[in-house]
């Protein structure tokens, strides 16, 4: 079993064999010299080998000159171990892995990322992009410390904070006859046309946009959703963040009777415990949202 050894004892030994004497020593560490003394008797009495010549008052012995690098060693670990721990509790370091839509990780991830990384340049942030079932199981077992995410429903596991409502619409070619219609365009007469499912597609559940669901063509990946909507072969419902605006070819159309929205929450576990860091990246999260809440509704100005 290792002697119970004090890191103060440590530090004093080290003064000492810096000074060279015992009474400066003391009077750096604003202590007695006697304390000086007997806390280097008591180091050791526990290593079990004297530190310094008896007979030359501050000078190391042998020991002392080979015990001298493990100590500063000893004493610089201590000392980068305390102040990585401050700076943990303080959430100025650390690690954290935050989940994100694919549509986030194009719209509003980077504003986050730049905010935090500013105010916090020492913790370490992992990104993983992917869908709302996969980043819910992936909260609650705890392989993502957050996530930004559409909610299906409310669940006791997790703490939901909302962050704001993305308008679902229509996606199609611009030439398509119904980007065309000037007419307010009904949920339910698209039915009759080719429609294309897609990951989002279970938002238009229980709403008159249902026939989507029931679409004979499925597309999961959204590279492969443009080019199939790109050249022609239907029609898809896409929440406008994930609209791909960058594409000149597609036209994004909302229909108003009714609205239908997804809701972007925030997401954590509420079995598991999170680093102070957490809070503060939260934090950075709802005021992004918040700041930029009055282009969320409209797709016309989101992008601006």
């Amino acid at each position: 079993m290792l002697p119970d050894i004090k890191i103060a004892q440590i530090n004093t030994f080290l003064t000492v064999a810096h000074c060279k004497n015992f009474r400066q020593a003391a009077n750096i560490l604003c202590r007695s010299q006697p304390a000086v003394s007997l806390a280097i008797k008591q180091l050791e009495n526990l290593l079990g080998a004297a530190l310094f010549n008896p007979e030359r008052h501050g000078e190391l012995s042998a020991f002392g000159i080979a015990f001298l690098p493990e100590a500063k060693a000893l004493y610089k670990h201590y000392e980068t171990a305390v102040h990585n721990g401050m700076s943990m509790a303080q959430g100025q370091s650390g690690s954290i892995k935050l989940g994100v839509l694919p549509s986030i990780a194009k719209t509003v991830l980077a504003h986050i990322m730049r905010d935090f990384l500013a105010q916090h340049p020492l913790v370490h942030l992992q990104v993983q992009d992917d869908n709302g079932d996969n980043l819910r199981d992936k909260i609650l077992d705890g392989r993502i410390d957050l996530a930004i995410s559409s909610i299906w429903q409310t669940e006791n596991d997790l703490h939901h904070t909302n962050l704001c409502a993305d308008r679902v619409g229509i996606v199609a070619l611009k030439t398509h006859p119904w980007m065309q219609q000037v007419n307010d365009i009904d949920w339910e007469a698209l039915s009759q046309e080719k429609l294309i499912r897609n990951g989002t597609t279970p938002l238009v559940e229980n709403t008159p946009a249902q026939a989507f669901l029931s679409a004979s063509t499925q597309v999961a990946n959204m590279t492969s959703l443009v080019a199939m909507l790109e050249a022609g072969a239907g029609i898809t419902t896409l929440p406008w963040m994930a609209f791909p605006k960058d594409s000149e070819e597609l036209a994004f159309r909302l229909i108003e009777k009714p609205k239908i929205k997804r809701q972007i929450a925030l997401l954590q576990s509420r079995r598991h415990q999170h680093m102070p860091v957490t809070k503060a990246l939260e934090q950075i999260i709802i005021n992004t949202f918040k700041n930029r809440s009055k282009y969320l509704e409209s797709p016309t100005q989101l992008i601006t």
